[in-house]
Order: structure tokens, then C-alpha cells, then sequence
């Protein structure tokens, strides 16, 4: 008998109306963070660099809702872009603040959709969404990959304890 994963178990069993839920949680997480972080300096290492600039001007609550609706990601996916962002922030000295948590964001979540997702549309597609050129979108990737030193794997342990951290999250901020 085939076993299915603890991982394979969350992503079939989380609810689409979680998404919601999820991403204002994980919304509020970034803005906390950015909040804290733009006290330093916008460029405070070379590894930023392609991440500075805001793709939207919105809220980081909108324009997750914003990736929601135009990918069509499931929870799971945006869990795996929350851990793919917090491997980025392992980096000596790599700060999320408001001037690259957007194109942070999309590049993660590109990321974890094209590692994650069955159904995805290709880089075209969300370069014209998201308004920015196909070249620069393929640099993000790419470039948010190399960061990670392309640790896309996601361990069952790790993303069950994001999924319970975050399900404890959503607790408190529902009233955000």
C-alpha cells in the first residue's frame, strides 16, 4: 500500500476558503516585518539588488489577493512560498522591507507554483498580470533560485510546522 506524505495529506485537505484566511495572515506577517526592517537601509547588501521596486502600487494584502486571483494557487502554495521566503532571509544579512517584499513575493510564489502547482501558466502570463517585462521576471526567478542555492524540497516536518504555525496565526489575525 502506497502511503501518502503528511505533506500530500495538508495540500489535499486544506480548504480553499483557508485561502483566504491565509493570506491576509501571511499579509500581516510581511507588513509586521517590513515595518520593522525599513528602519535600515533600502539597499543593505548587493543580494537585494534585483528585488528592489514595488510591481503594484497596493497593499501587501492586495497584492497577495492579487496572485491569488490570477494564479489560482492552492494554500499549500502559499505556504511554500512563505518558507522559500524565510530560506531567502537565512542569507547573511538579507532584510525584507517594503522596497523588495513585492517582487519577494512574486518571485517566491512563482517559484513555488511552478514546484508545487499541476495546473500553472507560463512566464508570459504573469509578466503581463503583474506588468513588469518577461526578461526581468525571468531574472527574479532565476536569480531568487541561485539565493536559495535551489533548496526547492520541502521537508513533511517543515511544512507541517509552518501549516500549524500559520493555522495558529490566522487565529489572532482574523481581526486584522
Amino acid at each position: 500500500m502506497c502511503e501518502t506524505s503528511s505533506y500530500e495529506y495538508y495540500r489535499m485537505n486544506i480548504k480553499r476558503s483557508f485561502r483566504n484566511d491565509l493570506v491576509r495572515t501571511i499579509a500581516f506577517l510581511l507588513q509586521d516585518i517590513c515595518k520593522e526592517n525599513d528602519f535600515f537601509n533600502k539597499k543593505n547588501n548587493e543580494l537585494i539588488e534585483p528585488f528592489i521596486g514595488k510591481i503594484d502600487d497596493m497593499s501587501i494584502e492586495d497584492f497577495l489577493n492579487k496572485c491569488l486571483l490570477y494564479s489560482n494557487a492552492e494554500s499549500s502554495t502559499f505556504i511554500i512560498m512563505l518558507i522559500y521566503i524565510d530560506r531567502l532571509c537565512e542569507i547573511n544579512g538579507f532584510i525584507i522591507n517594503s522596497f523588495n517584499v513585492y517582487k519577494i513575493i512574486f518571485s517566491s510564489l512563482l517559484i513555488a507554483i511552478k514546484y508545487h502547482e499541476d495546473d500553472l501558466f507560463n512566464n508570459k502570463y504573469y509578466a503581463k498580470i503583474f506588468g513588469i517585462k518577461i526578461e526581468e521576471l525571468n531574472i527574479l526567478e532565476n536569480y531568487f533560485c541561485k539565493i536559495i542555492n535551489y533548496r526547492l524540497f520541502i521537508d513533511d516536518d517543515v511544512f507541517k510546522t509552518y501549516y500549524n504555525n500559520l493555522n495558529s496565526s490566522i487565529e489572532i489575525c482574523i481581526g486584522c
